[in-house]
């Protein structure tokens, strides 16, 4: 229910569904496509990157599915309280983050609700006004894993914010605290590079979306769509193809430019290998 997945409230502004909204509004704003896993899914290793909001209340044997993932070459980002309760609600009696502890390469104790934001010493992200963090702060002692960012503060810029653990062939990259929406983004995109994962879809303009099919006749679709009120304009980087709407050619690098709330539709001469 709407109500049950608000059961884990941070703050008056934030909870599960506001962290889970972020991660999703971050990989659509990077035209990055996502599926939904459920702790039954048996297909995680079909995936490079798996992104886990806030994983209060799970058995041993999910967060062991995580652990083996990234132990065997996967990449996870993974927001604060994970590991925190069992399947039924009741705090594990060994160190947080549980039985993600050595995947993650830290522990912690103690934690707090931050009734400001804070900053990132030195903004390692480059976010400039958004370089801010919120809401809450876990006390991370590192054990192996490695700081990517330090809050700017007093007390709590001993510890790190964010930090990411090489684990087996894979990488756990862990969020202590609630991310602004452009440190998300940025945060989502380092890892997607660490994976692979990027390439001309990631260089679009803002406005940009772009879905990606093939056809019965095995040719690669290009469908950009200008979600904005002003024109865009890109180059194409995939195969020499046709738009299908404007019944033009279309080369590769060549510029397109899309009219506010329009869409080009292309489609590869070649079929698909």
């Amino acid at each position: 229910s709407y109500h049950g997945i608000e059961f884990m409230p941070f703050s008056d502004r934030a909870n599960y569904r506001t962290v889970l909204a972020d991660m999703y509004r971050g990989l659509y704003a990077l035209n990055v496509g996502t599926d939904i896993l459920f702790p039954e899914s048996h297909n995680l290793s079909d995936y490079k990157v798996i992104v886990v909001p806030p994983l209060y209340v799970a058995s041993d044997a999910v967060l062991n599915r995580l652990v083996d993932f990234v132990h065997a070459g996967g990449h996870v980002v993974m927001a604060f309280k994970s590991g925190f309760c069992n399947e039924h609600s009741t705090v594990r009696w060994s160190m947080a983050p549980g039985p993600l502890r050595e995947a993650a390469g830290f522990h912690y104790q103690e934690f707090s609700n931050l009734r400001e934001p804070l900053a990132l010493k030195g903004d390692p992200f480059r976010a400039g006004a958004d370089n801010k963090v919120s809401d809450w702060a876990e006390i991370l002692i590192p054990e192996g894993a490695r700081p990517l960012a330090y809050y700017d503060h007093p007390f709590f810029g001993k510890f790190p914010a964010i930090t990411r653990n090489q684990f087996g062939k894979g990488t756990l990259t862990y969020q202590g605290t609630v991310l602004s929406a452009k440190l998300q983004e940025s945060v989502l995109l380092d890892v997607l590079k660490l994976a692979g994962l990027t390439g001309p879809d990631q260089k679009l303009p803002a406005g940009v979306r772009v879905k990606h099919g093939v056809n019965r006749n095995g040719r690669k679709l290009h469908y950009y769509f200008n979600y904005s009120s002003a024109p865009q304009t890109f180059p194409y980087p995939f195969g020499a193809g046709i738009d299908l709407l404007a019944e033009a050619a279309i080369a590769p690098s060549q510029s397109i430019t899309l009219k506010p709330w329009d869409l080009a539709i292309i489609e590869e001469n070649e079929a698909s290998r």
